[in-house]
């Protein structure tokens, strides 16, 4: 591996200069930097970046906490972060908490340990109660007092989705309810809700914990009391689709299903899930330029971007 003493023999100056020149910290004659980016190049010097780290208190490693990484929400959030670290020269450390508060406390202190230039959190309680940390905090898709967050628009999504089953003739609505924790799976049932109540429709509630239980012990007779059912996300409505598929229950002539996030899969199930499309490697890709903005000492004020309804069979 080629060092900086090595480029340093190369051009024929000192490890300092060759460091100036690098950085661009401190002063190095315009010649003297040609030449030493150019054997950078040719020699393909990578930096030491466990060095640098040390020597400035900060790398060019962000730490990405996700809750589960198994939900395929989360690997297109974090493309975009890793897409936009990669144009600026920086790279991802990726914690994959599984919603426990103990795994988050130890990537927490990996980011420490690895002077990470910051952090940027999709967990639930980073940023209310476990961080404490004074490196810069991006929220995404969480909303928590104190710092700055993205996230798409979830109260205009629960009532894009509300008002799309009404329009579609379903006046006996199930409403199918997120993780508590979360202030994007939160603000979705207030607008579905608020816009249920306001149009008069019939509605119940279940916790996606019990989802289930609504497929077994032959809860069908359950299921026939709707002709709509509103999920918190695309995932669970993949899975309300392949239950009412096993009960013989038409989708979407019985019951019409709607989903939220437009993961690339829902173009391909059987019905094609509607769904309510939120830009979601767009959040991954500003919350790393918001990050930076942060670090740099610039504002980095909270983003809220726009969704929208994708029309699909399932409705």
């Amino acid at each position: 591996m080629v060092t900086i003493k090595d480029l340093a023999k190369e051009v024929g100056v000192s490890v300092a200069t060759v460091s100036r020149a690098l950085t661009g910290s401190g002063y190095a004659s315009p010649d003297v930097r040609h030449r030493v980016l150019e054997a950078a190049e040719r020699l393909d010097y990578k930096p030491n970046e466990v060095a640098r780290a040390l020597n400035t208190s900060r790398s060019n490693v962000v730490g990405v906490l996700v809750p589960d990484i198994t939900n395929p929400y989360f690997p297109k959030v974090i493309r975009g972060i890793e897409d936009e670290a990669i144009r600026n020269d920086h790279r991802v450390i990726i914690g994959n908490t599984d919603h426990d508060v103990d795994k988050e406390s130890k990537y927490l202190e990996i980011f420490r340990q690895n002077n990470c230039a910051g952090i940027i959190s999709a967990t639930w309680s980073v940023g209310r109660t476990a961080y404490s940390d004074s490196r810069p905090l991006i929220l995404l898709d969480r909303v928590a007092e104190d710092f700055p967050s993205i996230e798409a628009d979830n109260l205009k999504g629960g009532r894009l989705q509300a008002m799309h089953l009404i329009e579609q003739g379903a006046d006996k609505v199930l409403v199918i309810k997120g993780h508590e924790e979360y202030s994007s799976f939160n603000d979705r049932s207030v607008g579905t809700i608020e816009t249920l109540e306001t149009h008069g429709i019939e509605y119940e509630t279940l916790k996606y914990m019990h989802l289930e239980r609504l497929f077994v012990d032959g809860n069908s007779d359950l299921l026939t009391k709707f002709n709509g059912i509103i999920c918190p996300n695309d995932v669970t409505a993949y899975k309300v689709l392949n239950g009412l598929r096993a009960l013989d229950i038409a989708v979407p002539d019985a019951v019409k299903v709607i989903g939220y996030d437009n993961l690339d899969f829902s173009a391909y199930v059987h019905p094609s899930l509607t769904t309510i499309g939120q830009p979601i490697y767009e959040l991954g890709r500003n919350a790393f330029r918001m990050l930076m903005d942060l670090a740099a000492g610039k504002p980095a004020p909270s983003q809220v971007l726009d969704v929208a309804l994708v029309r699909r069979q399932s409705t």
